[in-house]
């Protein structure tokens, strides 16, 4: 990984971090993000731009290998994959020991819905561009959501739970850089 990554990869997960707090209402701004597209409700997402880019042939667990995932905590080896609710799902499950609270991991591609349809877990809805593709990041209690669009359509997203949002939030921004570049352009 070149000097520049290990210094944009922390600045990024800074700043979509920065809207999960619980004790401050509002959404993160970032300076290279437009004011018009940060919101606290749904039905303004930002609209992604129509491409011929599609989800369809995408095995999620593609996107996010055992030694990705590895490195944010002790994961059991082989992921759970599941298709229904309208997406394919690749998650990782902790290895537990104890009581500890650990996070679970995991990727949804979603063929038919896009960035626009992503559903406010009652923490509102932050969105902004990555490497310039379109998301939303849905803060949770107990976890955090980063949905990237893909195509005009699609959508994939990862999901961090188990943890308190904050820390789900920028774990799962962590995770987001990994899956992006994996994805289809558009």
């Amino acid at each position: 990984m070149t000097r520049a990554m290990f210094v944009i990869l922390p600045v990024v997960a800074l700043a979509l971090s920065a809207g999960c707090s619980q004790n401050e209402p509002g959404s993160a701004l970032t300076s290279d993000t437009p004011a018009s597209t940060q919101h606290s409700g749904a039905s303004n997402a930002p609209t992604s731009a129509p491409s011929n880019a599609s989800t369809a042939s995408i095995e999620p667990c593609s996107l996010l290998s055992f030694a990705d995932v590895s490195s944010f905590g002790t994961f059991k080896e082989r992921p759970e994959e599941d298709e229904g609710l309208g997406a394919r799902s690749c998650t990782y499950y902790p290895e537990r020991t104890d009581a500890a609270r650990l996070p679970t991991v995991g990727v949804d591609v979603r063929d038919d819905q896009d960035v626009d349809s992503v559903n406010d877990e009652g923490l509102g809805i932050n969105t902004g561009e990555l490497n310039g593709r379109n998301l939303a990041q849905v803060p949770a209690h107990g976890g955090c959501i980063i949905a990237l669009g893909v195509g005009a359509g699609s959508r994939v997203d990862v999901a961090v739970t188990g943890l308190d949002t904050d820390a789900s939030c920028d774990l799962v921004g962590r995770v987001a850089e990994i899956v992006e570049p994996k994805l289809p352009e558009g």
